[in-house]
């Protein structure tokens, strides 16, 4: 594990972000509930792992990219991402983007104290975890989101504690039932939009314009792509453009060659949209200004 950090969260209380450790939580097993709303991107995660730790994170806004040994991951509101204890994983010096993020740790090296369950019910529940062999579990739209934002509120009292591990239980089966489920596939209407898009990424595209092509009204079709995609369209369209952008810059071409090419009113407006998901500006970027990580994660 060279070059990569045992992550050990602390308690940390701010506005937008919120860290309980098990000194606050007192649920045996659970070594960290934790609440992150991103206002706008911030610096990339570096390498890092979690001693005897699974860690669950639940995108409930925006869209995050992930990498496990090689491997990205793009996840967004209808993913969750698991990485095992002990196994490495970082954002690829890729910076979070604006969004909303529920994620906890468990610590599964004692059975006979785990989540106020049976030593029976704790084996069980810990050698299922074990057997999940993917990393993103795909829910769609459904309830696990209400349930894990359920178990955040009452996490922050003490006396609902035994309720909060209850509703993390319930949780970790639920992911375990959708791990083991066939992946959720588009509707005919949304992938047809996304084609569209993925072909027009050079132009400055319009929601009605997609709405229209996909048959559906302009307020359908923000709802549908949203309930199965995770995110908006239009924060789809900005990620896709912006990837795109980092490979022209990466180039050598101009941020107003780049901001016409994809189809940005004016270069300035594109400087403040890369700046809105990389946490930098297009010439930081390129002087790899990126690596900074945020204070609250230092070690």
């Amino acid at each position: 594990m060279e070059n990569a950090i045992n992550w050990i969260d602390k308690y940390y209380i701010s506005k937008y972000r919120i860290v309980l450790t098990n000194e606050q939580l007192q649920i045996p097993g659970l070594r960290t509930f934790g609440n992150h709303i991103m206002t706008s991107a911030i610096a990339p995660l570096p390498n890092h792992y979690h001693e005897d730790c699974f860690e669950f994170t639940f995108i409930l806004k925006g869209a995050i990219s992930f990498s496990v040994e090689g491997t990205d991951y793009k996840i967004s509101g209808n993913d969750v991402f698991m990485t095992k204890p002990n196994e490495i994983h970082s954002t690829d010096l890729t910076p979070l983007s604006a969004g909303e993020i529920i994620w906890f740790q468990l610590d599964t090296k004692d059975p006979h104290n785990f989540l106020f369950l049976s030593d029976e019910a704790a084996n069980d529940l810990i050698s299922r975890l074990k057997r999940i062999n993917c990393h993103v579990i795909k829910i769609g739209h459904n309830t696990l989101h209400d349930n894990i934002k359920t178990a955040w509120k009452f996490s922050t009292e003490l006396e609902r504690r035994f309720l909060t591990a209850n509703y993390i239980t319930l949780t970790l089966y639920n992911l375990i039932e959708y791990a083991n489920q066939v992946q959720f596939k588009l509707t005919p209407d949304i992938g047809k939009a996304i084609d569209y898009i993925l072909n027009h990424i050079n132009l400055e595209l319009s929601l009605d314009e997609i709405a229209k092509i996909s048959f559906l009204s302009t307020s359908q079709f923000k709802q549908k792509f949203k309930m199965q995609m995770g995110i908006t369209p239009r924060h789809f369209i900005n990620l896709l453009k912006i990837d795109l952008s980092k490979e022209m810059l990466k180039e050598g071409r101009s941020v107003t060659e780049v901001a016409m090419a994809l189809g940005f009113s004016s270069s300035s407006y594109f400087s403040v949209v890369f700046r809105r998901y990389n946490a930098c500006s297009p010439s930081e970027y390129l002087k790899h200004k990126q690596h900074i990580v945020p204070e609250y994660f230092r070690k």
